[in-house]
C-alpha cells in the first residue's frame, strides 16, 4: 500500500531469557486468536517482513536509596525522585537478525552476534549464579552488601569455585570472549563498595531467579 513503511525489526529489551523468541510467540498467540481471514495475511507479512531478534543486557543496578537521592541533590542541585544508580560496566548483546539496515550500535560498544544464547548462558551461570551465592550465604553470615560478602575469604573461595569448577565446564564460550578475564571482571564488579548492593535485595524472588541461574549448570554437571 501507499503507506507501507517497509520491513520491521522488533527488538525486545525485556530482561527475559530468549526475549525475542518470547515476543515472537506472543505476537503469534495474538494472531491465533483472530479469525483466519484476518490472521492469514498478517502472518504471511510477518513471516517475510518482520524479525524479532533477542538481546541481553548486563549492568548491576541496585535499588535506589535515600542516600543516593541526597547525593544527586548535592551534585545537581535538584531533587530527582526517579534516580537510578548503576555500575560503570555495561554490556548489550544483540542477535544480528535484522530484516533491513540496523543502527550502528556497535560503535557505542554493543555486541552483534549470531549466538545470543551463548552470551546469555555465560551471564546467567557465571555472573548471576555467583551473585545469588554471595547474596544468600552473605546474608546468612550477616553481611549487608555483596561487596562485604565477597570480602569474606570463605565466601570468595566458594564464589571462585562455583565459577571455575562447576560453571566453566558447562559453557559454550562465545567468540571473542576471554572467559578467565570475564570471571575476574565479575569478581571486581562485585567487590565495588560504591554500589552498596544489598544481599537481601539480590536474594529476593529466588523462586524466579534460581531456576535460570543454577539449574542449567546442575543438569549439565550430572
Amino acid at each position: 500500500s501507499a503507506g507501507d513503511a517497509g520491513p520491521v525489526t522488533v527488538l525486545s529489551c525485556d530482561n527475559l531469557v530468549g526475549n525475542g523468541r518470547v515476543l515472537r510467540g506472543l505476537v503469534h498467540d495474538f494472531l491465533d486468536a483472530l479469525p483466519n481471514a484476518e490472521a492469514g495475511p498478517v502472518a504471511d507479512w510477518i513471516a517475510t517482513s518482520v524479525r524479532f531478534p533477542s538481546s541481553m543486557v548486563d549492568r548491576i543496578v541496585p535499588a535506589s536509596t535515600d542516600d543516593d537521592r541526597v547525593d544527586v541533590r548535592a551534585v545537581l542541585d535538584l531533587d530527582d525522585r526517579g534516580v537510578v544508580v548503576a555500575e560503570p560496566f555495561r554490556q548489550w548483546v544483540i542477535e544480528d537478525d535484522f530484516v533491513a539496515d540496523r543502527p550502528a550500535w556497535d560503535l557505542a560498544g554493543a555486541v552483534f552476534t549470531d549466538d545470543v544464547a551463548a552470551w546469555e548462558s555465560v551471564k546467567l551461570r557465571m555472573l548471576n549464579a555467583t551473585h545469588s551465592l554471595l547474596a544468600y550465604l552473605g546474608a546468612l553470615r550477616g553481611h549487608d552488601t555483596i561487596a562485604a560478602a565477597l570480602a569474606d575469604d570463605e565466601l570468595a573461595t566458594a564464589a571462585e569455585a562455583l565459577m571455575v569448577e562447576d560453571v566453566t565446564p558447562t559453557l559454550r564460550v562465545p567468540d571473542g570472549l576471554d572467559l578467565a578475564g570475564y570471571r575476574r571482571q565479575v569478581l571486581e564488579r562485585f567487590a565495588n563498595p560504591a554500589l552498596r548492593h544489598r544481599t537481601v535485595q539480590v536474594a529476593m524472588d529466588g523462586s524466579q531467579k534460581l531456576p535460570v541461574r543454577l539449574l542449567g549448570t546442575v543438569r549439565d554437571r550430572q
